[in-house]
């Protein structure tokens, strides 16, 4: 019984401290359209809030890059150097794993006494994979350079 008094008597204090708190931290922020008002004059912001308008300015048409061929061009270009660069890495990255497959396919067969064709031919897999991969490796880094000069000829082309 005494239980439950002081259980019953514990729950009246916490409510009756909490009513008034919860008043006095109450958000007296009203908002109105785009602007935010709030009575202690903070917005929590540290600037103005600006609205954007992100339809086309027809005053200023003229002012972007963007509308010049040359310089489209020198984007696409750069654009596609990169893709060039990217599949290069990728095709480099999967030699490299049948390099792995192979070296792994050879161990096997040695620990497993497998005939001297076999490991002859599993040799002559990786000595293919090694000639794949620096074809692959002189691609990529000639292919770095197209990308090199492209974006050079792009800043030189934006600074005009």
């Amino acid at each position: 019984m005494t239980n439950k008094k002081s259980i019953l008597v514990r729950g009246l204090l916490v409510g009756a401290l909490l009513l008034p708190a919860a008043s006095a931290l109450a958000n007296d922020t009203k908002f109105e359209g785009d602007h935010r008002w709030s009575h202690d004059g903070k917005d929590g912001h540290h600037g103005r809030r600006e609205k954007h308008d992100y339809r086309r300015n027809v005053h200023h048409d003229d002012r972007g890059h963007h509308n010049k061929a040359e310089i489209r061009q020198d984007f696409k270009d750069v654009h596609n150097a990169r893709n060039e660069v990217k599949s290069d890495r990728k095709e480099l990255r999967g030699d490299y794993q049948e390099l792995r497959k192979d070296r792994t396919e050879l161990r096997r067969d040695i620990r497993n006494g497998a005939s001297k064709e076999e490991i002859f031919k599993d040799r002559q897999e990786i000595r293919d994979d090694r000639k794949e991969i620096n074809k692959d490796r002189t691609e990529l880094q000639h292919d770095q350079g197209t990308l090199q000069s492209a974006r050079r000829e792009l800043k030189s082309d934006l600074r005009k």
